[in-house]
């Protein structure tokens, strides 16, 4: 080996050892005991002198490497300023829970108020035809309008799914004709519009005519609506016709689209329906068993009749009198009651 070589690797050896040796050294004196932070304040033999050296900290402390780590003494007393930054403090997250418990629960409420909206909304019920005495009469006419997107027309106009709807496509004002086979008395005319689906779609004025035909028809009503949504009534009591003079009688019917929301040029409207009166339908006027319970009546004063004297006047006024107040106290009573509703199968059939 060459002599310069081990001379080199000799001089490294005792280099490294004493570089270890000096940092034992510098570690020794870190970790001696006199090396305390010592008090500002107090005379020797202080008792309060005495307890701060005792809990006094060391200035540095060895690591899982053996390296020190330094650090300063903490002082935990508190100043009277920090004590009342500390109250404050308490006082100022005490407002802040109350202010988040007030919002939560205004929050709470404004939550119930939107599901109760929501609620109701559902429970909405369907509207049912045959309860208030109607048919729907839309199989007896023919429905045409005055232009149309392709698939937007009057197929989808008729379907009973809401999503589907007619779409002009062309100059306004946009038509919808309905042309019936014979007279009709109508009730109550229907369609569905919702201004949150279509905006500018909506329409804003309709006009609704009336006549014999395409070319001969008058004016009946002008609504103007507000961002509709749902289904809406045209209001035909007091048209004239009918028994009652709240039917419209007529062979044709015209739904003008005058103006739409923002000024929008085309149109949609997702329904319509056409309703007239339905004679054999089970109201409280037409009820089988309110049939059956006065031919009850009638057959018991028909035999108290016969159980009297002939020239008994006093008791057939009697008997009169008690007929005109039970019939005056009579219960209405409403479609379904007792189970005795006629079935479809049993009713006469009716040629449309």
């Amino acid at each position: 080996m060459d002599p310069h070589g081990l001379r080199n690797s000799g001089s490294s050896a005792r280099s490294h050892a004493s570089l270890r040796q000096q940092q034992d050294e510098f570690r020794r004196r870190l970790m001696r005991s006199d090396r305390v932070s010592q008090p500002s304040q107090g005379r020797a033999g202080d008792p309060v002198r005495a307890r701060a050296q005792e809990t006094a900290e060391p200035l540095a402390e060895l690591d899982d490497l053996g390296r020190p780590t330094y650090f300063l003494p903490q002082d935990n007393t508190a100043t009277e300023e920090d004590t009342e930054r500390i109250e404050y403090g308490d006082d100022d997250q005490d407002d802040i829970g109350d202010d988040d418990e007030q919002n939560g629960e205004e929050n709470d409420e404004e939550d119930d108020e939107e599901e109760d909206d929501d609620e109701g909304r559902e429970d909405e019920a369907p509207f049912d035809a045959s309860a208030v005495g109607l048919k729907e009469i839309s199989n007896l006419a023919s429905f045409t309008v005055s232009s149309y997107k392709p698939g937007c027309g009057v197929k989808e106009l008729r379907d009973d799914d809401v999503n589907q709807f007619w779409q002009s496509d062309g100059p306004q004002p946009h038509r919808l004709n309905i042309h019936f086979v014979k007279r009709v008395e109508i009730r109550a005319i229907r369609f569905y519009l919702d201004y949150e689906l279509d905006e500018s779609y909506t329409p804003t004025k309709i006009q609704i005519f009336g006549g014999w035909g395409a070319n001969f028809v008058i004016p009946f009503k002008v609504m103007d609506l507000n961002m509709p949504k749902g289904w809406i009534d045209v209001p035909i009591a007091g048209a004239g016709g009918g028994p009652d003079g709240n039917s419209m009688c007529c062979w044709f019917i015209r739904i003008v689209v005058l103006e739409n929301h923002q000024n929008g040029k085309d149109t949609h409207i997702r329904g319509i329906k056409v309703y007239a009166l339905d004679d054999a339908a089970d109201t409280a006027e037409n009820n089988p068993l309110e049939e059956m319970v006065e031919a009850i009546d009638d057959f018991d004063d028909r035999m108290d009749l016969m159980n009297i004297h002939d020239h008994d006047e006093d008791a057939a006024a009697r008997i009169e009198d008690a007929k005109k107040q039970r019939k005056e106290n009579a219960k209405k009573y409403t479609p379904g009651d007792g189970g005795l509703t006629i079935p479809d199968f049993m009713r006469e059939p009716e040629i449309r």
